[in-house]
């Protein structure tokens, strides 16, 4: 194990252990994460543009600042967008965007854990998350309240930052997010889930025992599962 792979690991137990964010550290993640993350929302939302209809149904598990939900309003124009996230002090400031982007009206926002989500079998089409895999207890069950609550042949997208990625690799994420390589590696350590967790850890574990239909692809530090609800 290299040191990267054992801060990562570290990270990821804390945060796990605490899940939701707190006040304090929502504010800072508000004016300055965010504006890190901006592109990345910019990309997922183009993504779900291509895919979904304007009567599709989209939840964002760990909506966190309300960002990534205003870039699908404003590319989709679907009427159902939810947002859930566990922490109250994210969910008032994805009010609060959402109100200054004249689009509160567009979104529902919920105060839950993602373990149990409250929401009906087979509701949604498409689920998005960026950055809140790693936060999650039991990734199995997750994995299944995705698959409880899409409808048939829906997907949930799932995001997270990668550092275990080769050069060549990394070199395109510089690219395509204007950021420089240490950062987006950096942030890939402290926030984030290694790739090799997809292929023989505790989120391939996870995976294996949900029973699920699912695929994982990697595109620089990102690393994208898709959960696919088929019906058996």
């Amino acid at each position: 194990m290299t040191m990267f792979d054992a801060v990562n690991r570290l990270f990821i137990r804390l945060q796990r252990h605490f899940q939701g964010i707190p006040a304090g550290p929502a504010h800072f993640y508000e004016k300055v994460a965010t504006k890190y993350l901006e592109q990345s929302y910019k990309s997922v939302a183009e993504e779900t543009r291509q895919v979904i209809g304007g009567n599709s149904k989209i939840l964002e598990i760990g909506c966190g600042t309300g960002r990534l939900l205003i870039e699908i309003l404003k590319r989709t124009g679907v009427n159902a967008v939810v947002g859930l996230d566990i922490s109250k002090a994210m969910i008032g400031i994805s009010r609060k965007n959402l109100v200054k982007s004249d689009m509160y009206g567009l979104a529902s926002l919920i105060i839950a854990d993602a373990h149990k989500i409250p929401l009906r079998n087979e509701c949604i089409d498409l689920i998005v998350s960026t950055g809140t895999l790693h936060h999650i207890r039991k990734p199995r069950v997750l994995f299944e309240e995705c698959a409880r609550i899409l409808k048939e042949k829906g997907e949930a997208w799932i995001y997270e930052l990668s550092h275990d990625v080769p050069k060549s690799e990394l070199a395109k994420s510089v690219e395509k997010f204007k950021r420089w390589g240490f950062l987006l590696r950096t942030s890939a350590i402290l926030h984030g889930i290694p790739r090799k967790a997809y292929e023989a850890g505790y989120i391939k574990n996870a995976l294996k025992e949900a029973r699920l239909n699912y695929r994982v692809e990697y595109d620089g530090v990102v690393t994208k599962l898709v959960i696919i609800k088929v019906k058996i």
